[in-house]
């Protein structure tokens, strides 16, 4: 009987305790420990710096910088990387369109530069030109020093993976030979060009974005056509 009287009492005064307690405003700012930053800034690296009644910036599709005529090729300017994504699913995010610019820029630029070889023109050089598929005849003689790095960095590549095997003392076989020029010809792109772009971005968006793009092509490529 004892014990039960003291429990109850011991209860009783919790609950007057708890409600004679003044209210205290709380803010929830999430893990913030360690992280030397404002709740602006900590915001502006999730949502692109739109804050503060700043007006809407301009995906890459809408802000470009124009083209420039090289060797008879409308080349755009390099894609601008999306700053508005808003990480919520979007059926057409920012960075799906942005995968989108950066092919059909790497397309124009590559067509150009399959044309300029035959001609003395100099690629501008403040409009990203492909070093690894331009001669030093079409570069201006500022980029004539990283066109002569790039060639020893992808020499020495090739000569690491050569080292791998034994050295052939009898000439490949004709059909090897002949697929080989086969697959060399449907060798478009390089390790340089699969990164351009692409240099500073998390590769985990580069996924998601052709992830995304190639979903969305296997869907309309067996979605049934509809007549009208």
């Amino acid at each position: 009987m004892m014990i039960t009287m003291r429990a109850t009492m011991r209860a009783n005064m919790t609950m007057r305790r708890f409600s004679s307690c003044r209210k205290i405003s709380m803010t929830f700012e999430g893990n913030t420990r360690g992280i030397a930053a404002t709740p602006e800034e900590r915001m502006q690296r999730i949502f692109g710096g739109r804050l503060k009644g700043e007006p809407p910036k301009s995906t890459s599709r809408i802000l470009t910088g124009g083209s420039k005529l090289i060797a008879g090729v409308e080349v755009p300017e390099k894609p601008g990387q999306p700053d508005n994504c808003c990480m919520s699913g979007c059926v057409n995010c920012v960075w799906e369109l942005y995968n989108d610019d950066v092919r059909y820029w790497k397309q124009k630029r590559n067509e150009a530069a399959l044309k300029i070889r035959d001609s003395t023109e100099v690629w501008p050089s403040n409009w990203d030109p492909p070093l690894d598929k331009l001669e030093m005849k079409n570069l201006p003689p500022t980029l004539h020093g990283k066109k002569m790095k790039l060639e020893e960095d992808l020499a020495k590549q090739h000569q690491t993976v050569a080292n791998l095997f034994p050295k052939r003392t009898n000439p490949l076989p004709k059909s090897v030979q002949q697929a080989k020029q086969r697959n060399l010809a449907k060798k478009i792109h390089t390790p340089v060009e699969e990164n351009d772009g692409w240099d500073d971005i998390p590769v985990y968006i580069k996924a998601f974005a052709e992830f995304e793009r190639q979903r969305k092509l296997k869907k309309n490529k067996i979605q049934p056509q509809t007549s009208h």
